[in-house]
């Protein structure tokens, strides 16, 4: 049986070591033994509860405010994000068949109540939506439901509208000999097709018709099924698309969209002033790019056959392998096509020309394949989930290679997203941060700053019970000088499943030691804002939870919420309530170079620790989280029936170290305070081996 190491009988060499930065992140387990990578003393073993500055600090994360419940606590529900602009942005709310609307921080409301208007999408449905957004039009796409707009006009007023794409997407033009005949030229008409070209009024209705008539084109939008080869139809009121007669024509073409479950899946994007989509049933390799500058056209000729510049495009993705697409993402001056063979360029196939049907050029970047997710900008990146959802790739143009690679960013951290990602998102202002909702509702995230060369993985575990991140969308704060984090959280209170809407709080930044009122470490939490009381009310959310406190800027006793309240020991004017949770950072096993090399392996011992801290007030250290003492902060001048200033600067802390050979050491924080660490430096003691 294996035993600890025993205490040498001299004291060693001593040595300090200093970690000046936290920018490696949390690393993988796998990599304990890597002292040769640049980026390990830079790292730690653990890393919960904390975000990486871009420029190395380690900052407890913010709390988390509770906004309110969603609709339906008991169905699956998620957020998607509204940006016109930085200063008007909204979260919507989808749940079952109805959407409702968040704003600077906060629910819209008409008459007293959640403003709300009626969807098609179903519980089932909703993860499945796919959006992009141009100024006041989000436009949707589900393989179950014809492309919508929900367009917005004023805080309540939105409205949920069919996607009108004009004269187009179409198959290939007909080759058999089956005739197609109109019984009119415009308005409402029948065709009659030689054969049965025609399904039902579920997959029918709704489809272009496109007629070839002695070299001229009309179409038409099928309203009717009367059998499968008669159906009724409305001509497209346009000038241009009327058809010339009612004489039978075999050069045809039916629109590539139609139901009950062929419409555009992928994530669509804009692209050249086109809006582009992508991925049906029968077409899961094809694009579809609107005419230029008519986002609600895809015509792909003119009357008379002629082809421009500015029509629609329809292509297909050809490769040795018919994979879907995925998503549509724009860089800079190319346009991608996530699939799962790997993300493939769609340009003109000259720098600086742009897209046309007759300039249009695919090339496949590489092997490395994408999952059914949505990507995100993020620089001069694109962002997007690996094949098997285990992986954060990295689409960037790289110079020396000639072409874009997809690196993977989650090589040194790979445990943490191991699990199964469901969704990214991208909080842009002010650190950089770009997260992670896993499948088994986990959260993670990392700091990502490409030109700094940080990528810096970190958990984050969401303080109660029974807790599971559902859904993330990011906005511009109410400031539009940052970026807020809204997620939707599914929690036990009471014994009770309940889902909140809630947001991620902006950085803490101090105007000075002793402005503490505004520090906001509770996570689900309320605030109280008024003349001194002590009792806090309207906590109905977290009825029965027991909940920490930070009363002008002190903390206090913890309490449990009983009929919507606490009461406090003592009369307080701005007071934080919200449950707890707990940071935490733990080294890797330290490597110090000794005068016959590495020290790893060898006999250590901690003997002082040295943390560097900004701004900062509580916590604990020790060797092991169940061995822990106490960073003290209060001076002899510091009144005893107030709280201590935060502080900054250096903290000394002496240290029972034991004797092993990894010289490992946990810092916790679980108090409603601020905490900054800017560097932590060991005292030790190493032997020979």
């Amino acid at each position: 049986m294996a035993t600890a190491p025993k205490r040498p009988a001299d004291s060693g060499i001593r040595s300090e070591f200093f970690q000046s930065n936290f920018t490696g992140g949390e690393f993988s387990p796998l990599l304990n033994g890597r002292v040769d990578i640049g980026k390990y003393r830079d790292a730690v073993e653990t890393m919960d509860n904390f975000v990486v500055f871009p420029h190395g600090p380690a900052d407890k994360r913010q709390g988390t405010r509770h906004i309110t419940s969603v609709k339906t606590q008991s169905a699956v529900t998620r957020l998607i994000p509204f940006v016109f602009n930085t200063v008007q942005s909204y979260v919507i709310e989808f749940g079952n068949l109805y959407c409702r609307f968040y704003k600077d921080e906060g629910q819209i409301t008409s008459s007293g109540s959640p403003y709300e208007i009626s969807t098609t999408f179903l519980t089932a449905e909703i993860p499945d939506i796919t959006y992009i957004q141009s100024a006041d039009i989000l436009y949707l796409c589900h393989p179950n439901h014809r492309p919508q707009e929900l367009t917005r006009t004023a805080d309540t007023a939105w409205t949920l509208t069919n996607y009108d794409y004009g004269d187009g997407p179409y198959d290939a033009i007909n080759t058999t000999a089956t005739t197609i005949t109109p019984s009119g030229t415009t308005g409402s008409i029948t065709l009659t097709a030689s054969t049965a070209i025609f399904t039902s009024a579920a997959v029918d209705v709704g489809r272009m018709v496109r007629i070839e008539q002695s070299s001229e084109w009309g179409a038409a939008i099928i309203t009717g099924f009367t059998s499968t080869t008669v159906v009724s139809a409305t001509v497209i009121d346009d000038s241009s698309s009327a058809f010339l007669n009612t004489s039978s024509s075999a050069s045809w073409r039916l629109g590539s969209w139609y139901g009950p479950n062929n419409w555009p899946s992928a994530v669509p994007t804009f692209f050249e002033n086109r809006l582009v989509f992508a991925s049906t049933t029968a077409e899961p390799n094809a694009f579809w790019a609107s005419r230029s500058s008519d986002f609600n056209s895809h015509k792909p000729t003119d009357r008379d056959g002629t082809v421009v510049d500015s029509h629609g495009i329809n292509r297909l993705i050809t490769d040795n392998q018919v994979n879907a697409i995925f998503w549509l993402a724009v860089d800079n001056s190319f346009m991608f096509a996530g699939t799962s063979d790997g993300p493939f360029k769609i340009w003109s196939g000259s720098q600086g020309s742009p897209l046309t049907p007759s300039a249009l050029k695919v090339d496949k970047q590489t092997e490395d394949g994408a999952g059914d997710l949505a990507p995100i900008k993020a620089g001069d990146a694109v962002l997007y989930v690996g094949r098997a959802k285990t992986k954060v790739r990295e689409l960037l143009f790289s110079f020396e290679n000639d072409k874009h690679l997809s690196a993977n960013l989650a090589l040194l951290s790979e445990h943490l997203p191991r699990t199964g990602i469901a969704q990214i998102e991208y909080v842009e202002e002010p650190d950089g941060i770009v997260y992670v909702r896993l499948t088994n509702g986990s959260l993670v995230s990392f700091t990502y700053k490409r030109d700094e060369k940080v990528i810096a993985w970190q958990s984050q575990t969401l303080g109660g019970t029974g807790v599971a991140v559902e859904s993330l969308a990011a906005i511009p704060s109410v400031d539009g000088k940052s970026n807020t984090l809204y997620m939707i959280v599914k929690r036990t209170i009471n014994s009770s499943i309940k889902r909140y809407v809630e947001f991620l709080e902006e950085r803490f930044e101090p105007s000075s030691a002793t402005d503490k009122d505004d520090a906001f470490f509770v996570d689900s939490g309320a605030t109280y804002d008024g003349g001194a009381t002590s009792t806090i009310s309207g906590l109905s959310h977290l009825e029965g939870q027991v909940v920490q406190i930070l009363a002008d800027g002190a903390t206090h006793p913890d309490k449990t919420v009983s009929s919507a309240q606490i009461t406090l020991d003592r009369a307080a004017s701005v007071v934080h309530v919200g449950l707890k949770y707990t940071s935490t950072i733990r080294t890797l096993p330290i490597e110090v170079p000794t005068p016959t090399g590495t020290s790893q392996g060898k006999t250590k011992r901690i003997s002082q620790l040295l943390i560097r801290v900004y701004m900062s007030l509580g916590g604990q250290y020790g060797p092991d989280t169940s061995t822990l003492d106490r960073i003290l902060y209060r001076s002899g001048s510091t009144p005893m029936d107030s709280s201590p200033p935060l502080h900054t600067g250096d903290k000394i802390l002496s240290f029972n170290g034991k004797y092993d050979t990894l010289a490992q050491y946990s810092i916790i924080h679980d108090e409603p305070l601020p905490f900054t660490l800017l560097a932590i430096s060991p005292r030790l003691e190493t032997q020979k081996r």
